[in-house]
């Protein structure tokens, strides 16, 4: 009765101090109890890179409504490139009378609302080519035909160039302005005499197929001085093909659009060459330690991810209750970042091999999420907190009999639609909480 009873009264001191917990203790010493807080450097912690990873749709699978074009250099994470690839479908039959010339040909782009890079104060012309693929792309039917970031570009021919510097405004009115060379000028003649690649396929699971092996697709390709990595919409009338011509006096034009129920592809592309402190991470069985450097990065789209072992919990006295555990992870911050710090970081299951494996969850079977606090005071006090209460409590029972010290690795909620980094010079915390008594 007496262990019951102090439960109920830690539970109700720790209520009324609002979770600041730093605090707890003082107002127990008369019962010879109290809370133990033992704070630990996280020793083995570094950074791992993913091989790869899936970037596209899938040819039954749900639709990406973002891709990314651009390039980003700095010495913390290094070059990390991106080039969107993406097949377009007819929107309709055409309806082209045999006499139309053909005017010009534009390709249309949206921005999607990410972007990464300096913007502000010293932004420079983003430069972009866009090319049409010379091969259907390749599908590893092992893997259910999902396309890697790794995956080759068959580079064809170039259509054209946009040019723009990365504000809003100017990236609303920007286009391809495409040259009318020999494959554009005969696309456009099949159109006109309605070749029979405008038809749908009745027998093929891919609607367009005759239209695809024809026009394997297209691929945007940044240039080697740009310094922005730039979200693209990804939905059918945002992103478009359109071939100008008119008839008398009346100018008119034809579509080629981004038909996701088409079963078309879309794909990013995206290599990163690791800066000097990351160099070594040539294969994902590779850790780079903390200690190394005094570094480790996690980082959307490049593949870094932070990998943790905790240390085994303290299980040799007997009586003590773990009222709460938590993680403390202190980014770097910048004033005005040109990469933003995500509002929070997942936690997955690893081990040796750095193999992902699956997201970490609490009793209660939500996901155990590291939450971004600011500091409005001083953001060198800003950082992510995990709580791990429940699945440590659980960890004190299971440790002695498996011997094993869990390994995680943290990584955004969505690597492979965000940029988003985070950046550690300090090592994490482990901060476990003890209620403490005397039989």
């Amino acid at each position: 009765m007496r262990i019951i009873f102090f439960l109920v009264f830690t539970i109700l001191v720790l209520s009324s101090c609002n979770n600041d917990l730093t605090t707890i203790g003082q107002d127990l010493i008369y019962n010879e109890n109290q809370i133990e807080v033992k704070t630990s450097f996280i020793e083995q912690t570094g950074t791992v890179r993913l091989d790869s990873f899936i970037t596209s749709s899938g040819r039954y699978g749900d639709a990406i409504s973002q891709m990314f074009m651009g390039r980003y250099e700095d010495q913390m994470s290094g070059t990390t490139v991106t080039y969107p690839c993406f097949q377009l479908v007819p929107s309709s039959t055409p309806n082209i009378a045999a006499r139309i010339k053909l005017d010009s040909v534009t390709f249309h782009f949206k921005f999607g609302n990410k972007l990464w890079g300096d913007t502000i104060s010293s932004p420079q012309i983003q430069t972009f080519d866009l090319y049409r693929l010379s091969e259907l792309p390749y599908l590893n039917t092992e893997k259910g035909e999902y396309i890697y970031n790794v995956a080759p570009i068959a580079w064809g021919d170039s259509l054209g160039r946009v040019s723009f510097l990365p504000k809003r405004a100017n990236m609303k009115e920007a286009e391809f302005k495409l040259e009318n060379n020999d494959f554009l000028i005969d696309l456009f003649e099949k159109m006109k005499y309605e070749d029979p690649i405008f038809k749908p396929s009745a027998n093929s699971a891919i609607s367009y197929f005759k239209f695809l092996n024809y026009f394997k697709g297209l691929a945007i390709k940044t240039a080697e001085d740009n310094n922005c990595i730039i979200g693209i919409s990804m939905l059918p009338d945002s992103l478009f093909m359109r071939f100008h011509y008119h008839d008398t006096d009346v100018k008119q034009y034809y579509d080629l659009k981004l038909l996701t129920q088409s079963n078309a592809y879309q794909y990013n592309a995206i290599y990163t060459q690791p800066a000097d402190p990351f160099k070594s991470l040539t294969n994902q069985r590779i850790i780079v330690p903390y200690s190394e450097n005094d570094i480790a990065i996690t980082q959307g789209m490049s593949g870094y991810m932070i990998k943790l072992i905790l240390p085994f919990p303290d299980t040799k006295e007997t009586y003590k209750t773990v009222v709460k555990a938590e993680i403390e992870l202190k980014p770097l911050v910048w004033p005005f970042p040109d990469i933003a710090l995500p509002s929070s970081l997942y936690v997955y299951s690893t081990n040796t091999y750095n193999e992902v494996g699956n997201i970490v969850y609490n009793s209660t079977n939500n996901p155990i999420v590291g939450k971004y606090v600011v500091d409005s005071e001083n953001i060198d006090n800003n950082r992510y907190i995990f709580d791990i209460t429940d699945y440590y409590q659980n960890l004190v029972n299971t440790a002695p009999i498996t011997g094993k010290e869990p390994q995680f690795l943290l990584t955004l909620p969505d690597m492979t639609n965000s940029f988003e980094r985070v950046i550690i010079k300090e090592k994490p915390i482990l901060r476990v909480y003890y209620a403490s008594y005397k039989d």
